[in-house]
């Protein structure tokens, strides 16, 4: 087995992976890089929103596919609209596809940067390291350092960041967050191109909130996408039929071609933690970088990534800054606790924080940046009895 030094290991060449490399290059990182991927390829059906293009570096803007400055929600009986005023609280849109064609045309031929795809890998802990550094000083291991093994190698690095890490599981009921989305094309003009539905047909019951997701990009094609907030065990293949029912109900012609499908799962809990290995860093969807009580992360990510680079470029070390902010997290976590005491209550939430936010309140709160007046409207816009009960209840 082969010795080998880098000053960064990235295993996982998904979306916070892929950006930290981007950041690291954008600011001039000199240091050697390795990325370890167990899959051929990136997975690209995916789509990432966010609001404000001005929260991300300006080398992403022109990935953008679309902005909103209208959206809704509805429950069937009530709809509410909010209108942006500006690009500052625009609902932007980008595709996998297109973020990682852009991040290996940028990357690619990098002599600091070596890339294994297809590639298994083991994380090795940092006890294991030393002892190993100890019978083989050549190595240059160090209480700091962390080391992976894989096709015969053992590659040590300064700092490791891990996208596939362990997560631990609270007791009691948990809630996922289920999508099947299916991309569309109509024979008519069938969609509201300027608006966004963010919660459309809303719907509960005491285990699972329902709501269809739809991002129009032109008058006759769309993303359509079911998602559940789910404490139970869904099933995607019964999900993506049933996403073809309310694509195919007439609604949208009767012609309707569906081109590709993007599906996942998503943990909802501000209560599971990563489980590291020595000092290797978890990052992405198990590292606590998803706004648990939506689901979004391209935007916490992107800072992640910036924060981590300018660290690391400027001081050889790890930014301390949390990836979500702990104010955010304890509200992410207790409308989370009201959602699993009573699923069913969900419409009603949504609904009100809807109907009495205005869409720059709402923007700047998903965006972590509210203001001290935002936090308030948005505590005040919430009906008081379920989270006071929330608040002072443990869970059992």
């Amino acid at each position: 087995m082969t010795n080998d030094n880098v000053d960064i290991i990235i295993r996982g060449a998904g979306l916070s992976g892929m950006s930290l490399l981007l950041a690291l290059t954008e600011q001039g990182y000199s240091g050697n890089v390795l990325v370890v991927e167990k899959r051929a390829k990136p997975e690209t059906q995916k789509t990432w929103c966010f609001w404000g293009e001005q929260n991300i570096s300006s080398s992403l803007h022109h990935l953008i596919k679309r902005r909103w400055f209208s959206w809704s929600f509805s429950n069937g009986r009530q709809e509410y609209h909010h209108c942006a005023q500006s690009n500052e609280h625009a609902y932007c849109c980008l595709q996998a596809e297109d973020f990682y064609q852009y991040a290996f045309d940028k990357l690619k031929g990098l002599p600091t940067i070596e890339w294994l795809w297809n590639t298994d890998s083991e994380l090795i802990d940092s006890v294991d390291a030393n002892a190993h550094a100890d019978a083989h000083a050549d190595t240059q291991a160090s209480a700091n350092s962390v080391e992976l093994a894989l096709n015969g190698r053992r590659v040590s690095a300064s700092f490791g960041f891990d996208s596939a890490c362990g997560i631990s599981l609270p007791e009691g009921n948990t809630i996922n967050q289920y999508f099947v989305g299916a991309w569309v094309k109509t024979s008519t003009q069938s969609f509201n191109a300027k608006k966004a539905a963010l919660m459309s047909n809303m719907t509960a019951d005491e285990s699972c909130f329902e709501f269809t997701y739809i991002l129009p990009f032109d008058a006759d094609y769309a993303l359509i996408e079911l998602t559940r907030f789910s404490m139970r065990d869904e099933s995607l293949a019964d999900m993506q039929s049933a996403c073809e029912k309310i694509v195919n109900n007439g609604v949208y012609g009767n012609d309707v071609v569906i081109e590709k499908w993007e599906k996942g799962v998503l943990s909802m809990d501000t209560r599971i933690a990563p489980v590291k290995v020595g000092n290797w860093n978890c990052i992405g969807a198990r590292g606590s970088m998803i706004r648990a009580s939506s689901g979004y992360a391209f935007l916490t990510i992107q800072r992640w990534a910036q924060k981590t680079a300018q660290s690391l470029c400027s001081e050889n070390k790890l930014s301390l800054a949390k990836p979500i902010s702990p104010l955010y997290s304890a509200l992410d976590s207790l409308f989370l606790k009201v959602m699993r005491k009573n699923m069913a209550l969900s419409p009603t939430l949504f609904n009100a924080m809807a109907k009495n936010l205005s869409a720059d309140v709402f923007a700047r709160f998903m965006t972590e940046n509210a203001t001290f007046s935002d936090v308030l409207s948005i505590i005040k816009a919430m009906p008081i009895r379920p989270f006071v009960k929330a608040l002072f209840t443990p869970e059992h």
